[in-house]
């Protein structure tokens, strides 16, 4: 993501002035701070949020824990007409552009189909995988950073028949991009995740990108994984090129879940190591006063 207003501190953007011989500007102190932490504790008791992904439940444990509040469920105005397509894994960076170039285009045959990718480097390369997989440049939107408006150009024109949206994670995260009624008779918007975001809510907010308001569609994640440790796993070295790529294909949503797994005990221990943190510095403030 493009943050425009961030400034590094401590010396360092001016020193970067320096080097590249830029206007030299002034570091700009801040003489009020507080921490959004600090900041909702001091509600207290009169704490409210309202969200569409609230994450794991060690997110809600931790959110619990850090802020005393408690959690409902309420169910949605119309019913989710959502489909999670079978995942996809690759071990090459070159085969792993190739599953989503491949997927993208049969996929935007009959519906729009919306890329989230890890970073503006990805999306580059997939942009290029595509037109040189002969995808017409102007049937492409990219969404990499604030200034690309993305969602008005679909509010005016909704997303139809062969539309490539490419996006960085930016584009998972509260963008609603309109899509022709009639596209939905055939699946709605199709969305491919293009990586393992680091915890459950920000997954859930890519493939909330779709199958909104009452409407249908579909997500599947692309990722390319670690071949050092997979093949050693399911023993793939013993298999022959093309039934290799078949073996591959029917583990891809075990190796997927693996991959979740990982990612949610990183998580929880991150977590946990935050809690803890939080509660060494009370017992400190407690001593104190």
């Amino acid at each position: 993501l493009y943050l425009y207003q961030l400034r590094w501190s401590n010396g360092l953007a001016q020193f970067l002035e320096l080097k590249y011989r830029r206007k030299l500007s002034v570091e700009s102190l801040k003489a009020v701070f507080i921490s959004n932490k600090t900041f909702f504790q001091r509600y207290k008791t009169h704490l409210y949020g309202l969200t569409g992904t609230l994450g794991s439940e060690n997110s809600q444990s931790f959110l619990s824990d850090l802020y005393h509040v408690k959690f409902a469920d309420l169910p949605t105005s119309k019913k989710k007409r959502y489909i999670q397509l079978s995942s996809k894994v690759a071990f090459e960076y070159s085969d792993w552009l190739d599953l989503i170039a491949k997927e993208s285009i049969e996929i935007g045959k009959k519906r729009p189909v919306l890329i989230i990718c890890e970073n503006v480097e990805a999306t580059e390369n997939i942009w290029n995988e595509l037109i040189r997989n002969g995808v017409p440049p102007h049937t492409i939107e990219k969404y990499q950073k604030d200034g690309d408006n993305i969602e008005e150009r679909f509010r005016k024109t909704p997303a139809t028949i062969g539309d490539i949206i490419i996006a960085t994670n930016k584009g998972g995260r509260g963008t609603d991009i309109h899509v022709n009624p009639e596209v939905n008779e055939q699946g709605g918007l199709h969305v491919i995740l293009s990586y393992l975001p680091g915890n459950v809510r920000v997954e859930e907010q890519a493939f909330g990108r779709t199958a909104r308001n009452g409407a249908v569609g579909t997500g599947q994640f692309i990722l390319q994984v670690d071949k050092s440790v997979y093949e050693h796993m399911y023993e793939l070295d013993q298999y022959p090129t093309d039934k290799r790529k078949l073996k591959v294909e029917e583990l891809a949503d075990v190796i997927l879940e693996r991959e979740k797994i990982n990612r949610d005990n990183k998580e929880a221990a991150r977590l946990s190591e935050l809690k803890q943190t939080n509660n060494r510095k009370c017992y400190s403030n407690m001593r104190k006063s």
